[in-house]
């Protein structure tokens, strides 16, 4: 493993039109009024990235080396058989903490120039992430930018840049929350031929009660923290409403299961939003949180769909967690 070089004392950053703070509290509550809350407004606070950090270490299994990590470590040995010596530009979008492509910088081979580009829609994740990235596998950190993926495709070349050697896309963590378009756009707006995409899911295992046991890693304390961290920001005290868990009907486009959650008001609550007032009626439940599990099958249709051509799909030991490699024809 190769040790990080000292994080800087200061990094340049790239902020979007997507995250200004208008956009962000004018989204927010058109979701409490609509009643269905986007999943990015979970992540922008440094409390919200605490929590959801600490989600992760304790359920995902793309942190388990004995299972969802050996689906990624498979992935990036090809990835590192795809390069030469004119180098790799790593692209993380929705890289989050950056664990992930820490991951896939320090295991590629010697060869030429490693450059690494974090984008992630949280400015807190993608602090850590510049740290995570800095000198990984001798890699140069480019400027990290913050964006939503799915408003900012069309300005992601030229906000990202150029950089030697072949771009390696990642797009790891973010289909359980996020329609599978606008995400797989925003990956299509950087690649070119010859290019790599590296996407993972969330999958739903095989067998019966499967869709009860994933349901138990959303259905607990640390998750409600989370969620709770955004509904106490817009002024709601937890006596006042509960937070309960449940598979979806509809698990959304291309997807095989999906976990919701919703906030479920006992009284009427006044909430006062930057935009003006509104009630939150007793008995009206609000989605907090949608996240999306599909099937190998359903992942390779997606790198069909979008005119890649597959590679290799990695399924980890459990079932779990599905990784897809794909080259840009």
């Amino acid at each position: 493993m190769t040790a990080n070089h000292p994080a800087p004392p200061f990094i340049d950053v790239c902020v979007h039109r997507s995250v200004h703070p208008a956009s962000v509290a004018a989204e927010l509550s058109q979701g409490f009024a609509a009643g269905e809350i986007a999943t990015r407004q979970h992540y922008l606070s440094v409390r919200q990235a605490r929590l959801w950090r600490a989600i992760a270490a304790a359920f995902s299994p793309a942190r388990d080396q004995g299972d969802g990590m050996q689906a990624y470590d498979a992935v990036n040995r090809l990835i590192g058989e795809h390069l030469d010596e004119t180098g790799v530009h790593v692209i993380g979008l929705g890289c989050a903490d950056g664990a992930k492509e820490r991951n896939l910088l320090e295991s590629l081979p010697p060869g030429g120039p490693v450059v690494a580009s974090p984008v992630d829609v949280s400015l807190p994740l993608l602090q850590i992430a510049a740290d995570q990235l800095t000198g990984a596998g001798g890699a140069l950190l480019r400027r990290p930018v913050v964006c939503d993926l799915g408003q900012a495709a069309e300005d992601l070349p030229q906000m990202i840049g150029e950089a030697p050697g072949k771009r390696v896309v990642t797009l790891y963590g973010i289909l359980p929350g996020m329609e599978v378009f606008p995400a797989i756009s925003a990956a299509l707006a950087l690649l070119r031929s010859g290019d790599m995409l590296a996407v993972s899911a969330n999958l739903l295992p095989e067998g019966e009660g499967a869709l009860e046991r994933i349901t138990a890693q959303y259905d607990n304390q640390l998750t409600r923290d989370w969620l709770w961290a955004l509904c106490e920001d817009a002024g709601i005290e937890q006596g006042q409403a509960a937070i309960t868990v449940s598979a979806l009907d509809d698990p959304g486009a291309g997807a095989q299961a999906a976990v919701g959650a919703w906030l479920e008001p006992s009284e009427d609550l006044q909430l006062q939003f930057e935009d003006g007032p509104f009630t939150l009626r007793a008995g009206r439940p609000v989605r907090l949180l949608r996240s999306a599990r599909h099937t190998p099958a359903g992942l390779e249709a997606v790198i069909t769909a979008a005119g890649l051509d597959l590679l290799a799909l990695e399924v980890s030991p459990s079932g779990e967690e599905g990784v897809a490699l794909a080259l840009c024809p």
